[in-house]
């Protein structure tokens, strides 16, 4: 009998789980339904399927590769419910303790991971059933892929596989894809044809049997409106089947066989935390074989394994510090974080002794509690090595302890050598490397060997300065930024949201009596029945769940009636009231403040992100969205020092490309934008026309970023042979340009991976990819990574000079906030002269480029006044 992989859609099946079933709680106000819908279902095809591997992918918050194309994709979702949410690390944490590894990758969907897991299987000789209720994974169905698809709820289920897609559609799985492609799907907000639906594109296909030769044919097979929409939207068909493409090349650094079932009761106690009582009665009752525990023992440890052991641990906090203070501990020392503590291991030769490791270890030992407890080892070591340093500093700052010897980052370091890892978690670390976790102790001792082998690879891939001196020194950047915060005007906030609530009082009145009666105008069901049923707007596409209502339907609509341009307004004041003023104001801190946490392992390219808030999305881009920076200021007698860089990635592209024309506009100072203009025009600088301009500066970035035809078109409002057109002459303007672009593909498909100009690589399995969308993708990544990637490495090392430089000065002044190519800094009034000149010096001189950067300073009370 072959091997069988259960892999589930976490999001999918956790939705379906939690609107499936009552709210629950554990007594103590912890939802646990959707924790408990999901967890039974999977116990209950575990049982019956009898698998041999398992893993859960989830999506991961941020914009994916789709949105990269697409930015309207998934628009107008609805927010995840309050009480679905905090539910997720709960379920994660019990798959966690289930040892059923969770696959997420940054840009990627769970649909591209679990698309992936199963063409692996495949290539295995390993049969796959994938769980979710989302028909994206219909297309995945093949000879050893079945869909175990959740049509409502939980236990309605139907298994989809080839045969069952022939006799329900009369498709093959890749028709499936063409049949989106035709009908679209309002979920994901792809438009696909307007006026297809399901009915007509299954007509089509079984006439023609592909989207292509649907409308290549189009002209000649069909009549009327459906020819004409047809023709007129055949692009967006053939962009809307590429959007509903699931990727099977993505970049995992995990393999099915890596995912075998084992030790599944080590979460009983985590459900038993919960209450989940029946839950850990079933998982105690599957069949030894089921629950893995005795699967695959390794007959004997490897000599680095044998070479650890974990003491007895301490039974509290104060017999963990008469320990620490007089030993016996050798060195180095090893500091590992957990969910509420840490695991501190202690070398000794060869031999480890763990002192302490939250509630496995000893009980109700907080991180604080262990800090403080090892203040003289923690200072006396030559060696501290660490997972995410960044989150032990405000522990030692308080105990005021500085290690003497060198610190160590292994997550950083992870980082630094594949910054597309689908995790960084400790656990998940060890794993990669052949390390089995076990528990927080052992965990702990083995970072050691863990370190050790990155230390070889830094060196062998010329990633140790990467990773020294701008990774893990930025860590102590990032966390004195974080604690530093920055200051919030409650009042300002306030009034801006005052101003809000009556801006979208006055509108809900108007459209209420333009649409004659009360309307939630936040509900996509009644928009659409006003707007399509009632007053009978063209072009309405009605779907299972009503007319689609997104952004971009109704700009289509803003002249038909009077009322559809109110509607965009209100949406627009109402996001700015609820994202950004009331979400600002729960997040202020008792001192005023705002405390975001930089995430510094969470993108592909190198560059930073923050959360909670995600103060990098401020608006800026609408006269109302940027009046919300006024409300950010600096403290009495303080100002804020702002400083961009002007047109880094340009400036990155000019000097990698060598590019003679794109250098000497930026030698002399002439604006780029307009020299490309009236390079691409073929007219003098003087001649160019702000219209030429904005063309030129959608190229300009554009390039940077991969653009495509398609994309450009959308841009500028062209046609799509006129987009290609005008990509064309760039190219041979700024032939150099084109060169480099050209070899970053050739070099990334040779060596498997691209580089920016400090060494940090992009891995592109997608160029390999027999598939030619991911192919592009691959291509346009090679293109763009060196370029965002060198541009974050550069305003990185920006931050890291303008921090010591105040600190170097004496100065009170503190870096306070990194957003994309900005940094800004509070200082006194005294001091803002000084502070503009260091922070000039520290970021133009960051890198040398053959393009030398620019960095335009200006200062003011608030955030909004410094950018003029």
């Amino acid at each position: 009998m072959a091997e069988k992989m259960v892999m589930v859609d976490g999001n999918s099946l956790m939705y379906r789980a939690f609107h499936a079933l009552p709210l629950l709680d554990n007594g103590e106000g912890v939802y646990t339904n959707a924790v408990f819908g999901f967890l039974s279902m999977l116990l209950k095809v575990i049982s019956e399927e009898r698998p041999t591997y398992c893993a859960v992918a989830f999506d991961l918050h941020g914009p994916t590769f789709r949105h990269e194309q697409y930015d309207a994709y998934k628009a107008g979702r609805a927010p995840t419910p309050d009480e679905l949410r905090p539910q997720v690390p709960l379920l994660k944490d019990c798959l966690t303790q289930m040892h059923i590894p969770i696959v997420s990758l940054p840009r990627y969907e769970a649909d591209d991971m679990l698309g992936t897991l199963s063409r692996l299987c495949e290539e295995q000789g390993i049969d796959a059933l994938v769980i979710t209720g989302d028909r994206d994974a219909f297309q995945l169905a093949g000879e050893r892929t079945t869909i175990l698809y959740t049509k409502r709820g939980i236990t309605d289920t139907e298994r989809v596989t080839p045969a069952f897609l022939m006799e329900k559609y009369a498709l093959t799985p890749d028709q499936m894809i063409d049949l989106k492609g035709l009908m679209g799907d309002s979920s994901d907000n792809i438009p696909g044809v307007p006026g297809v639906g399901e009915k007509t594109a299954l007509k089509l296909l079984g006439e023609h049997g592909t989207l292509e030769r649907v409308l290549e044919t189009a002209s000649d097979s069909q009549k009327g409106k459906l020819r004409e929409r047809l023709i007129e939207f055949a692009d967006q068909a053939r962009f809307s089947k590429v959007m509903a493409t699931v990727e099977r090349n993505v970049p995992l650094d995990i393999d099915p066989r890596a995912c075998r079932l084992h030790d599944m009761a080590d979460a009983l106690p985590a459900l038993e935390a919960l209450k989940l009582k029946s839950l850990a009665a079933r998982l105690s009752a599957l069949p030894a074989e089921l629950r893995g525990e005795a699967e695959n023992k390794p007959e004997s440890e490897t000599e680095t394994d044998r070479s650890w052991r974990a003491v007895e641990p301490l039974p509290d906090a104060a017999a963990l510090r008469a320990w620490a203070e007089t030993g016996p501990f050798g060195q180095p020392m090893a500091v590992a974080m957990g969910n509420a503590a840490c695991s501190v291991a202690f070398e000794d030769g060869r031999q480890a002794g763990v002192a302490t490791g939250g509630d496995l270890l000893t009980p109700g030992l907080s991180l604080e509690d262990a800090v403080r407890s090892l203040a003289r080892p923690l200072a006396e070591a030559r060696r501290v090595l660490t997972h995410d340093v960044k989150a032990l500093l405000p522990a030692f700052d308080r105990h005021g302890i500085a290690p003497r010897g060198a610190v160590e980052d292994v997550m950083l370091a992870a980082y630094a050598l594949s910054p597309q890892r689908p995790s960084f978690a400790l656990g998940a670390l060890l794993e990669a490397e052949g390390l089995e976790p076990g528990d927080a102790a052992t965990s702990a001792a083995r970072l050691f060997e863990l370190a050790e082998r990155q230390a070889e690879k830094l060196k062998a891939d010329g990633l140790m300065s990467l990773y020294k001196d701008i990774e893990l020194k930025l860590a102590y950047t990032l966390y004195e930024m974080e604690r530093e915060g920055f200051l919030v005007d409650e009042a300002e906030l306030k009034r801006l949201g005052e101003g809000y609530a009556a801006r979208i009082a006055d509108l809900t009145a108007r459209i209420q009596a333009l649409s004659g009666g009360p309307i939630n105008i936040n509900s996509p069901k009644q928009l659409g029945e006003l707007l399509f049923g009632k007053l009978g707007l063209p072009g309405g596409r009605k779907t299972a769940t009503g007319y689609s209502t997104t952004a971009e339907v109704l700009e289509s609509l803003a002249d038909r009636h009077e009322i559809v341009p109110l509607i965009l307004e209100y949406r627009k004041y109402f996001k700015l009231n609820s994202t950004y003023i009331e979400a600002l104001l729960k997040l202020r801190g008792p001192d005023g403040r705002i405390h975001t946490s930089f995430d510094q392992v969470g993108t592909a390219t190198g560059r930073l992100s923050s959360s909670e808030p995600n103060l990098q999305n401020i608006p800026v881009r609408t006269s109302e969205g940027r009046e919300i920076r006024r409300a950010f200021v600096a403290r009495e007698g303080w100002v804020l020092v702002d400083a961009d860089y002007s047109q880094i990635e340009l400036r990155v592209l000019a000097h990698m490309a060598r590019d003679p024309v794109m250098l000497d506009a930026f030698r002399t100072g002439q604006d780029i934008h307009q020299r490309t203009a009236a390079e691409v025009y073929g007219v003098a600088l003087e001649a160019v026309t702000p219209e030429m301009r904005s063309a030129a500066k959608a190229v300009n970035f554009g390039i940077v970023y991969g653009i495509s035809d398609f994309g450009l078109a959308r841009n500028i409002n062209v046609t799509r042979g006129e987009a290609a057109q005008f990509i064309e002459r760039y190219f041979e303007r700024y032939p150099y340009v084109k060169r480099f672009m050209d070899a970053q593909v050739a070099e990334g498909k040779a060596q498997g991976y691209v580089t920016t100009l400090f060494g940090r690589r992009r891995y592109l399995p997608e160029l390999k990819s027999p598939n030619y969308n991911t192919r592009s993708f691959g291509e346009r990544a090679a293109m763009n990574s060196p370029i965002q990637g060198t541009a974050a490495d550069i305003i990185k090392l920006a931050m890291i000079r303008a921090s010591a430089a105040l600190r170097a000065e004496g100065l009170e002044a503190r870096l306070i906030l990194q957003v994309h190519d900005e940094l800004i800094v509070e200082c006194p009034e005294a001091e803002r002269a000084r502070v503009e000149a260091l922070l000039k010096d520290a970021m133009e001189g960051a890198a040398h480029l053959d393009a030398r950067l620019v960095a335009d300073v200006r200062s003011g009370s608030n955030w909004h006044d410094c950018k003029g």
